[in-house]
């Protein structure tokens, strides 16, 4: 990959740390997995994402990985790229870099993930109590 440019501005950079990670309570950790020579303009943009966000609370623990090596067999990862949070507690992945509309549900994701909170309204939260069998949730996100 090619040497990093801040992916983040200084005036979100603010935002962030004062309306998302000032609750960080547990660390987060947060596994990213790359595969050169598919998806590079990807792959860079969420290595640049997940480092700069893991400069803005020591809460962040992020690890980068490569698909095929033997952590991202573990996880059942095959796209580049991937992110994962806190994934030996949660089942959170997002597939391709995080930026634009995802990144707003990655913070999301990563506040969730350090305070074990729901961002459910009370009424959805009895609906899935309800609910016997497991259900995976799937969010596709597309600019177009």
């Amino acid at each position: 990959m090619t040497e990093q440019r801040e992916i983040i501005p200084e005036d979100a950079k603010k935002v962030i740390r004062d309306q998302f990670f000032k609750d960080l309570r547990d660390d987060v950790a947060i596994e990213v997995y790359t595969l050169a020579g598919m998806n590079d303009k990807y792959n860079e943009a969420a290595v640049g994402l997940i480092r700069s966000l893991a400069t803005l609370s020591a809460k962040i623990k992020a690890s980068f990985h490569s698909v095929g090596d033997a952590q991202s067999l573990k996880r059942g990862v095959t796209r580049s790229p991937t992110v994962l949070i806190s994934p030996d507690t949660f089942r959170m992945r997002f597939t391709g870099a995080p930026v634009g509309e995802e990144g707003r549900a990655l913070l999301v994701a990563i506040l969730m993930a350090s305070t074990r909170g729901v961002n459910l309204t009370e009424q959805a939260v009895q609906r899935l109590a309800g609910l016997k069998d497991r259900r995976d949730i799937q969010v596709y996100v597309s600019p177009t």
